[in-house]
């Protein structure tokens, strides 16, 4: 009998109400669940009027921290949705929050115990990039990338009005009390200010003339210079709330202060290495702060263009900003390395990380030998370690941070890490952004939960992958296109075989790590016996995107197009004599494509890891029936990892949301019936 289990995003609503929470969420969660790790990565955080709450919008919802004692609690909006729009009404009673993928507003009355919205607005706005509060606390006005401004009534929802204040894309900065708002065009070096409440359209703002700023810049940027008269595209923007200062970040990594009255350029500051990707003004407006994926923050005072400090301590992109309305020289940042934290603009000193446990795209994950703990790598190197019992996360390791990774592995017990980072340097230029990414040349081997190195192989790679009992690394060597097996304890090449590279090869060994398999999109798929250092000849299929080994080493399942095109599931034998086909599973037609297969610990069933579009599936199958039996659905974005305990009990999923989610696999199996 076919069963569907959709344990799906609304089932995770209200698993905190009243209470506060330190860790992670345990209560609430559905049936086959046990946990949730994580926050979700940091989107956009934003003070209360009075400076007591910040609020913190993720990948998975909003998290509401009590600025004194900082604790914590979190609001789930009824989609559990991906937040990067929320705004606070001017009296603090209320917060409105936009999901981005099921477009919807809701209002929360923070008086409340935040168990449910008092408000879903009726209709869905279309894509909302700004929400703001009028002064007056009775209405909210959304800023859409579509270039619509609308106006709600916040007792009913309503749409009130709709103007169109300009094209699609334009960047916008919005001051409810004078319905200011400012427009600049990323085509162009265009800034305006539009009136919604007269619905007119102010001059353009005027780049203060420099005869040599053009052939300076152009030699900075290259190419032709009568083609370049200066930065042209508005990339960021900011309005302070005096509405006399707007701030604009630019290619070439500028930011220029203009005169509102004036609507003439006062300064162009220079200092940022990369993009500059967010701004805040101080409540008295004088500061600006500007973030940028070079990981610091630099202080600006406007009044006369020159810098005060630059703050350093994130590991990563600053993503948000957010002075306190209440005390002038504090300033929080959230970034990709997981953290908000406090900074005291006015000595320029980190106050406190005052917020972790948000986590970027989860890579690998993986359970200690007595599953009592779960580690985590997330895509920039960072390791969260979480204690499965408490739910709270344990010290994080002092391992190496990189921007990216170009491979990482974590091994099955989470005592060991190999890593292979490359950093990134964003900038932006006329024909748009660019990104140059400088991969390390060594792979490093790191000792888990200390971080310590054990080990550096001298090579780049692009896909690693650890033996089970810890004793070999193999790694595909994109420079000298090999894959490599070196010896752990000694730091020896055991042996290397050539492959023809591609951008999509992977290697996995079996659970008793007496096979290898490399295998990709490039028809060179190979099987290796590791104790022999023997090449196995395998059945003639072409396009293998996955292969998995059972855990009694007796079957390996590949995912492949089959001879009418159709992409299936192959069951292969392994035996003595080499690999023999047995038979296959046709799966459902699906968008999408498989990401990664993974059997039971019994090896009766077979989960396949569906991805499509922004969305997984774990989808689960009969061996023995090819029958499919499941489907198990809980993240906001694709999953990443799967990985079960060493007890069998536990299925543990790794995200792009930044959190992990353990599922009870007895519970699982018997919802439909095989237990």
């Amino acid at each position: 009998m076919k069963h569907t289990l959709f344990i799906t995003i609304i089932s995770i609503v209200g698993m905190l109400s009243n209470v506060f929470a330190q860790g992670n969420i345990q209560i609430g969660l559905p049936d086959a669940a046990i946990a949730l790790f994580g926050k979700g990565g940091i989107n956009t955080i934003h003070f209360s009027p009075d400076g007591t709450q910040l609020a913190v919008g993720t990948s998975i919802g909003v998290w509401i921290y009590n600025v004194q004692d900082r604790k914590e609690k979190s609001l789930y909006p009824g989609h559990h949705d991906e937040i990067h729009t929320l705004a606070f009404s001017p009296d603090g009673k209320y917060l409105a929050v936009y999901g981005f993928q099921n477009a919807i507003i809701q209002l929360w009355d923070m008086n409340s115990d935040l168990n449910e919205p008092i408000l879903t607005f009726p209709e869905k706005p279309g894509r909302i990039t700004k929400l703001v509060f009028g002064h007056d606390n009775n209405k909210l006005f959304g800023i859409s990338e579509l270039g619509f401004l609308a106006e709600w009534d916040i007792e009913t929802g309503n749409r009130l009005s709709t103007q169109r204040y300009g094209k699609r894309g334009l960047v916008t900065a919005f001051n409810p009390k004078g319905q200011t708002l400012a427009c600049g065009d990323p085509d162009n070096n265009e800034i305006s200010l539009w009136d919604s409440a007269n619905d007119s359209l102010g001059e353009v703002f005027k780049e203060k003339l420099n005869p040599n700023a053009g052939n300076t810049l152009s030699r900075i940027l290259g190419g032709n210079q009568n083609n370049r008269k200066g930065p042209t595209g508005i990339e960021t923007l900011a309005l302070s709330p005096d509405s006399k200062t707007i701030a604009s970040s630019h290619i070439g990594n500028i930011i220029k202060i203009w005169d509102v009255t004036t609507r003439e350029e006062r300064f162009s500051l220079k200092g940022h290495k990369e993009i500059i990707s967010t701004f805040s003004f101080s409540p008295d407006s004088p500061i600006l702060a500007s973030g940028s994926t070079d990981n610091t923050i630099k202080i600006w005072d406007v009044s006369n263009g020159q810098p005060i400090t630059t703050l350093t301590g994130h590991k990563n992109s600053i993503e948000t900003l957010a002075f306190s309305p209440t005390e002038a020289t504090l300033l929080a940042s959230g970034s990709t390395d997981g953290t908000v934290r406090f900074w005291d603009t006015k000595t320029g000193k980190e106050r406190s990380v005052f917020a972790t446990g948000h986590t970027e795209s989860i890579e690998a994950v993986a359970f200690n030998t007595t599953d009592t703990m779960i580690s985590s790598v997330a895509a920039n190197g960072t390791v969260q370690i979480w204690d499965i019992q408490t739910g709270k996360k344990l010290p994080s390791p002092s391992v190496p941070h990189y921007d990216s990774n170009s491979a990482l592995v974590l091994s099955q017990d989470a005592t060991l890490l190999a890593i292979n980072g490359q950093d990134n340097n964003v900038r932006s230029r006329v024909s748009g952004l660019t990104m140059q990414t400088r991969s390390h040349r060594e792979t490093r081997l790191l000792s888990l939960p200390t971080g310590d190195e054990l080990k550096s192989f001298p090579h780049p790679s692009e896909y690693l992958a650890l033996s089970p009992d810890n004793n070999i690394l193999a790694a595909v060597n994109p420079r000298e296109q090999v894959v490599q097996l070196w010896d752990i304890n000694t730091g020896d090449k055991l042996f290397s075989f050539g492959i023809e590279l591609s951008l999509h090869e992977k290697i996995i060994f079996s659970h008793d790590g007496q096979y290898l398999a490399i295998y990709g999109y490039n028809d060179q798929t190979q099987l290796w016996h590791v104790p022999t250092q023997e090449k196995i000849d395998i059945p003639n299929v072409k396009e293998i995107s996955v292969i998995a080994f059972s855990p009694d080493n007796k079957t390996m399942a590949v995912e492949h197009p089959n001879v009418d095109g159709l992409r299936v599931i192959g069951l292969w034998k392994i035996t003595q004599t080499g690999i023999e086909k047995h038979k296959e599973i046709i799966p459902e037609f699906r968008n999408g494509y498989t990401a990664k297969l993974l059997f039971s610990p019994d090896s009766k069933t077979l989960i396949q890891l569906h991805k499509s579009g922004w969305r997984s599936y774990i989808i689960l199958w009969d061996i023995d029936t090819g029958v499919e039996l499941d489907i198990v659905s809980g993240h906001i974005k694709n999953i990443q990892s799967i990985v079960f305990s060493h007890d069998g009990k536990t299925l543990a999923s790794g995200s792009e949301d930044g959190t992990i989610l353990l599922w009870d696999w007895e519970k699982i199996m018997m919802k439909i019936g095989k237990q």
